[in-house]
């Protein structure tokens, strides 16, 4: 079945016709030749029996007046008939009474073989002879029987003529079928063959120019070829249409980034301009504020002094607002350099100083050790200084306050989490938290400038990774990131740069 669904459709066809052709011509051959055998068995059983009656009614007489050589007489004129053999009168006792034998006179031992009843019959002698006997009668009575030896050799000669002539004609109509086959293949698997190999081609070389030739006209195959045209002529407009399109929208992505190229480097010298000329101003306030606190004209219980402490505050404030901002520009422009990172160690690094200030609080913390990375160290230190101290801050007024830093490797990246006990959030408002100066906590209770966690979301997503939090009111935070096992592609091509 493999073989023959492998074939071509004009083997298919030509296989399929000589098969179809040779059967047709098998069953014609074998019907004509057993109608013709039967007609001709018909037709000598016929001879036979007229022959036998003809003989039972001249031998009729001799047998009455008991003259055998009449009756021999008689049979002696089967000489005209070529296909009798032998012949034999036996009396109504079944004693041989007259006989006759063309050649061989043993050919004439043909014993009796109808039975009581019986008025005539047939039987087979030999390969190619058959046997007739009748009863001879007369006025109602038996007086005899004849039994005749005919051959059938014009049977077998018949069936060699006839398998001649009807070889002949098979190997006739096998022509014809081959040339009927030809030209099937011309007419059908001719262009159905071109259309698969155009089909094969235009499918390789992604080339829709590509027509396949009709042979015309109005049938089936005409059409096929004609409509696998017309689709590969709207395949070519849609490809040509889409062509034009990429490119209209590669020319706005083009003018569209270099534009926002522009307006974020514009923005970034903006911030760090308005961050790096407010750090001279605001030097100068603080000084002041110091001089107005430390000045032993101002009384320390009067309104200066009160004045003096909200200016030394507002200025901590801004100057912790201009490293946020710094941090926030650093993080979106300044290059990558990757390295193998010991994030433990890190995390070590951050609460070590934050435990040795705690001020009396019970503080439990959790580092988990083999904690490494593949990123800029500069940047996820502040990663992970923006998240540590989120939790150190956000828990200080539980006690004890549980601060854990811990990391679980994905198929593709490695996560790494710092969870607390604090206040928490509400989880409807957790993609404010990585906005730039969106807050979920008052300044009062919990100070802060919103920019942290901007800042967080700009490196991780720099480093190819994911960040987001989970956590409810009262019940704590978890702040997650995701860093890919190896750098991206992006990432290698600053790290060169």
């Amino acid at each position: 079945m493999n073989l023959w669904s492998s074939q071509s459709i004009a083997r298919k066809l030509t296989r399929m016709n000589l098969i179809v052709c040779g059967i047709a011509l098998l069953l014609a051959y074998v019907s004509f030749l057993m109608y013709d055998l039967y007609s001709l068995r018909q037709t000598l059983r016929s001879d036979l029996d007229t022959e036998a009656q003809i003989i039972g009614s001249n031998c009729v007489a001799p047998l009455l007046f008991d003259d055998p050589q009449a009756a021999q007489s008689t049979l002696a004129a089967l000489r005209g008939s070529p296909h009798v053999l032998a012949a034999v009168v036996y009396t109504a006792d079944q004693q041989a009474f007259a006989s006759f034998s063309r050649n061989d006179p043993g050919q004439m031992n043909l014993s009796p073989r109808l039975e009581h009843g019986q008025v005539s019959g047939y039987w087979s002698h030999g390969d190619q002879q058959i046997l007739y006997g009748r009863r001879i009668e007369s006025q109602g009575h038996v007086v005899g029987s004849v039994y005749i030896l005919a051959e059938t050799t014009d049977l077998a000669y018949r069936v060699r003529e006839f398998g001649i002539l009807s070889a002949g004609i098979l190997i006739i109509c096998f022509i014809v079928a081959l040339v009927a086959t030809t030209t099937i293949r011309r007419l059908i698997s001719s262009p159905l063959t071109a259309l698969a190999q155009t089909a094969a081609v235009v499918s390789r070389e992604k080339n829709y120019a590509i027509r396949a030739e009709s042979p015309g006209g109005s049938d089936e195959i005409s059409m096929l070829i004609t409509s696998f045209n017309e689709m590969l002529e709207q395949i070519q407009q849609r490809d040509f249409a889409l062509e034009e399109s990429r490119r209209g929208l590669e020319q706005k992505v083009q003018e569209r980034t270099s534009e926002l190229q522009a307006a974020n480097q514009e923005l970034e010298a903006f911030s760090y301009s308005v961050a790096h000329d407010l750090r001279g101003p605001l030097q100068q306030i603080t000084n002041l504020g110091f001089l107005l606190q430390t000045s032993a004209e101002i009384p320390r219980d009067g309104d200066c002094a009160r004045l003096a402490v909200k200016l030394m505050d507002g200025a901590r404030r801004m100057s912790t607002l201009i490293d946020d901002l710094l941090n926030l520009s650093r993080a979106a422009s300044s290059p990558l350099h990757y390295r193998p990172l010991d994030m433990t160690r890190m995390a070590r690094s951050i609460l070590e100083p934050l435990m040795a200030e705690k001020d009396g609080r019970e503080i439990k913390v959790s580092i988990a050790p083999g904690a490494h990375a593949i990123a800029d160290e500069g940047l996820i230190l502040l990663v992970l200084e923006n998240l540590i101290r989120n939790a150190w801050k956000y828990s200080s007024k539980r006690d004890p306050a549980k601060i854990e830093f811990g990391f679980r490797e994905a198929p593709d990246e490695i996560v790494f989490f710092v969870q607390d006990n604090g206040v928490g959030f509400n989880p409807n408002y957790a993609e404010r938290l990585f906005r730039p100066f969106q807050r979920l906590h008052s300044h009062v209770d919990f100070p802060g400038t919103g920019v942290g966690l901007a800042t967080v979301q700009r490196i991780i997503t720099r480093h190819g990774g994911r960040v987001w939090a989970e956590g409810a009111v009262d019940h704590g935070a978890t702040f997650s990131f995701s860093l890919p096992y190896k750098p991206p592609a992006t990432g290698l091509a600053e790290n060169k740069s």
